[in-house]
């Protein structure tokens, strides 16, 4: 008989193991979402780098992300030592811990309660439940996983303890419980589960007509004394709660809803605890995000509370004869408490992850109640045994469907749309998969949707601007930029970006003020160092240009673009000798630095060195062909020489690399109208005056285009608009004049 108990264990393991796997294997041929997994590996530098002592002590020191898990740091390191950014292998780690978390609550259960099939029926659950897909199939999620394999362990060696009495056993759970703790805090709550456990099974805790005593039982004792016995568990619980709300109000977390009365987070919390019963029972309408309400009809929140109060009064009044179903329900109701919302630490209502252990609670109370109802109704075993598989097989097929949701940014987010409303991050979300994409056109409605319902959502601010830039809507771009630095957004390096573009807008004390707040906020922000040089020297401020420059080689006497600007900073004041011994310096430093080449080819254009310039331009492309200023010099220069056909290649690429690049069009526009190319010609200048209005050489170019075509009434449009905005523009004045008279 003990064999055989035995072979039923080993069959409920394979079974179990079989199961797990069918049901989530496809994630290992999924990739990285953008939805927290570069921030926790893929553009994390720490993390790439892979396991070493400096990553091990960042990750005791490091509150990225608004928390602290360093054995979470870890586990992603050692992904990357092992794996690299293969997503195939990060997606089978946290399968793995799942599978292996799965396995143990059962035998632990099994071990606990001596019910193999009760315990059976809830690890197959646990498994398989769709609501378990999100901490499996999210990398970023590895945190669920990890710590819920550490939950079990802690479990497992208590159990031990109470049944052996052996101190080891209960230093392992303590070890087990603080290597949980630094993989998610969340765990906080497992002391509580410790002492519901003394209750039932171990029936050694009493409460007031709760366990009836037991003189068989030496070790029972009185909840006063479960407690103490806990003090470990509870020191450790403590600790982590401090270290982790200080964590988040420092990186702002606990700030996200401060909109959100303290009322409507009780509501929230209420809605949601009935919410989760609802899906653990019926798993549909499952997303990656669930905003947070505008608010509650009445009737949800007090139905909510009905069903609340409801079953914690039956729960309490069966607490004698069924105290399992006291112990699943505090267990549920316990362990979600850190995330529940009361203290709101992000934009969600709620998450599917958050269930991850808290759903043992509630499996607890069907495993056992529901064969205590049918045993008590004499309903046949067999029906149960049924609804067993059935239950079993349609959470297998619901989970397989929910990890498909989790193939990509495109699935995860578009099933976000279908089964919430409102969803604003899943329209930036999915925004930002079609702008990587290079879909922008499609991108920014999905932003523009993003702001409609959440108007400060900086995310969606931030993206958006992306995509104008990429379409070359750089004052709409600006101006989205702009609303995040008024709105308390400080970043130096999209300060730094917006002081490049207000300098290509031509509003250069703008520009330099941006500059000057990205350094104050990075002093070793050296390039906005050299920019700002060079826009001081554009001034005439030559000294203050001078000083940036002297400030990085002080720190980096080697660099090659301070080197480049002191250059430029000399060609300015007229000193040949100097500027050249500059931007050969810069040159000597960085063989490869092909701003340099550019720059010292525009200082020999500028002295009519047309062959020492169109040597420095090749230079520069030669070291960085993706270099679309140096690209459009290099065409210049070869049109001054007469050779128009390489002329337009360099323009071509230009516009490949740039396609925002106005004066590489009005060129190719000005070429294509010599050379007879009037469709090609046209299309390169209205391009160009979509992208600029304003550029004057593109609407005089286009007037000659228009005329050469007999077009006259259109051309002398073109020439009027361009004498508009500049008077001086002699040409533009002859060409108006010599427009045929109607």
């Amino acid at each position: 008989m003990i064999i055989a108990k035995k072979f039923q264990k080993a069959i409920v393991v394979v079974l179990l193991s079989a199961v797990t796997i069918f049901s989530f294997w496809h994630v290992v041929q999924y990739n990285f979402v953008n939805f927290d997994d570069p921030g926790f590996v893929t553009n994390n530098d720490h993390v790439k780098s892979g396991i070493s002592l400096e990553t091990i002590k960042w990750s005791f020191e490091s509150t990225d992300k608004a928390n602290w898990h360093p054995l979470t740091w870890i586990s992603h390191a050692l992904d990357c030592t092992l794996f690299g950014l293969d997503a195939g292998y990060h997606h089978a780690t946290n399968l793995l811990l799942h599978l292996l978390s799965s396995v143990l609550l059962f035998l632990i259960l099994n071990r606990m309660t001596k019910a193999l099939w009760q315990s059976a029926f809830i690890a197959l659950v646990f498994a398989v439940h769709p609501l378990h897909v999100e901490s499996v199939a999210w990398i970023t999620e590895r945190k669920d996983v990890l710590s819920g394999l550490f939950w079990m362990l802690t479990i497992g060696a208590y159990t031990e303890y109470r049944f052996t009495l052996k101190t080891k056993w209960y230093w392992f759970a303590v070890a087990a419980f603080a290597l949980g703790l630094l993989a998610k805090p969340m765990l906080i709550t497992l002391p509580f589960v410790l002492v519901l456990l003394d209750i039932w099974p171990f029936a050694r805790l009493t409460v007031p007509a709760s366990v009836p005593p037991n003189k068989a039982n030496k070790n029972q004792v009185k909840l006063l004394g479960s407690l103490r016995e806990k003090i470990p568990f509870f020191v450790l619980a403590g600790a982590s709660s401090v270290v982790t709300y200080l964590v988040q109000r420092q990186a702002g977390a606990t700030n996200q809803l401060t909109g959100v009365v303290f009322s409507d987070r009780i509501a929230n919390a209420v809605v949601s605890y009935a919410e989760y019963i609802w899906k653990t029972i019926v798993p549909n309408a499952l997303a990656v995000f669930y905003p947070y309400p505008g608010g509650f009809p009445l009737w949800e929140v007090c139905g909510s509370a009905f069903v609340l109060v409801f079953m914690t009064m039956v729960v309490w009044r069966q607490r004698v004869r069924q105290p399992y179903l006291l112990v699943g329900w505090l267990w549920f109701l316990g362990t979600l408490v850190p995330v529940i919302g009361i203290v709101q630490t992000g934009l969600q209502a709620m998450a599917d992850r958050f269930m991850y252990l808290p759903m043992i609670g509630l499996l607890i109370m069907i495993a056992w109640g529901v064969p205590a109802f049918v045993h008590h109704r004499k309903i046949s075993n067999d029906i149960l045994r049924g609804a067993f598989v059935l239950i079993v097989l349609l959470l297998i097929f619901g989970t397989r469907a929910q990890v498909s949701s989790w193939e990509n940014n495109r699935t995860l987010f578009e099933h976000a749309l279908a089964v919430t409303s409102d969803n604003f991050l899943a329209h930036n979300n999915l925004g930002a998969d079609l702008a990587d994409s290079g879909k922008h056109t499609e991108a920014i409605p999905h932003f523009h949707e993003a702001l409609r319902i959440k108007p400060d959502y900086i995310p969606a601010r931030h993206n958006l601007g992306r995509s104008l830039l990429a379409l070359g809507e750089f004052h709409e771009a600006i101006d989205n930029y702009e609303w995040m630095f008024t709105n308390g957004w400080n970043d130096p390096k999209l300060l730094a970006l917006v002081g490049r573009l207000l300098n290509g807008e031509g509003r250069v004390k703008e520009a330099i003020n941006h500059f000057v707040e990205a350094i104050r906020l990075d002093p070793q922000d050296f390039d906005s160092r050299c920019r700002l040089a060079v826009l001081y020297s554009q001034q005439g401020r030559f000294e203050e240009a001078k000083n940036q420059c002297m400030i990085i080689l002080k720190l980096e006497p080697r660099n090659s673009d301070a080197h480049d600007v002191m250059g430029i900073i000399a060609a300015r004041q007229h000193q040949n000798d100097e500027a050249i011994k500059e931007f050969l310096e810069a040159i000597r430093c960085d063989s490869t630095n092909a701003t340099a080449y550019n720059d010292l080819g525009i200082f020999y254009d500028r002295l009519a060195n047309t062959a020492a310039a169109m040597e420095m331009y090749r230079s520069a492309v030669r070291v960085n062909a993706r270099y679309d200023n140096a690209q459009f010099n290099l065409g210049n220069a070869l049109a001054k020489e007469g050779q128009f056909g390489e002329a337009e290649i360099h323009w071509l690429e230009t516009i490949s690399l740039n396609p925002a690049f106005v004066d590489a069009r009005v060129n190719l526009g000005k070429l294509y109208t010599m050379q007879m190319k009037f469709d090609s010609a046209s299309f390169q200048l209205r391009e160009a005056l979509r992208m600029d209005s304003t550029n004057v050489q593109a609407h005089f170019n286009y007037g000659n285009l228009l005329a050469k075509e007999g077009k006259f009434s259109e051309a002398e449009r073109q020439f009027t608009e361009t004498v508009r905005l500049a008077p001086d523009f002699e040409a533009a004045r002859i060409a108006l004049q010599q427009i045929p008279s109607k």
